[in-house]
């Protein structure tokens, strides 16, 4: 099931980065933002198309899945706030931290040179991380 899933959509892929066809029309005719624009509308007609057929066998139309997805909302507003603000946000901070120790533990091995390039990476860091730690501290706002 799952094979054919990701089969169908790779070859949504290749036919939208083939085509590059813009769905409207801000977007250039040939250019990497047309494609997937393009792979994006195909993704959610499918969708559409599928919600639709089940829909007129079992009796239900996409005004009933609308309002059964406003109603799974709350949950989903702090399942998606948590796993943002918490977990995506303490990952980042593990990998700024890691990556600043992976620095400092090497530039004895660095020349002078790159002292500069090492010290802007860390202060690079230094901002993500901060950022990063005060979003993890926060409470959640749902």
């Amino acid at each position: 099931m799952f094979k054919f899933v990701g089969d169908f959509l790779a070859r949504l892929w290749r036919f939208s980065d083939f085509w590059r066809v813009s769905p409207i029309g801000q977007a250039r005719i040939g250019s990497p933002l047309a494609g997937g624009l393009l792979f994006l509308v195909l993704v959610f007609f499918f969708i559409g198309l599928v919600l639709t057929v089940l829909g007129w066998v079992f009796g239900f139309d996409l005004n009933d899945v609308d309002l059964w997805i406003d109603g799974q909302t709350p949950w989903m507003e702090v399942v998606g706030a948590f796993l943002i603000q918490k977990v995506l946000m303490g990952f980042v901070l593990l990998m700024c931290i890691g990556v600043a120790i992976a620095l400092v533990m090497d530039a004895e091995e660095r020349a002078l040179r790159n002292l500069f390039r090492t010290v802007l990476v860390l202060l690079l860091c230094l901002a993500v991380g901060y950022c990063s730690a005060v979003n993890l501290i926060a409470p959640l706002d749902v």
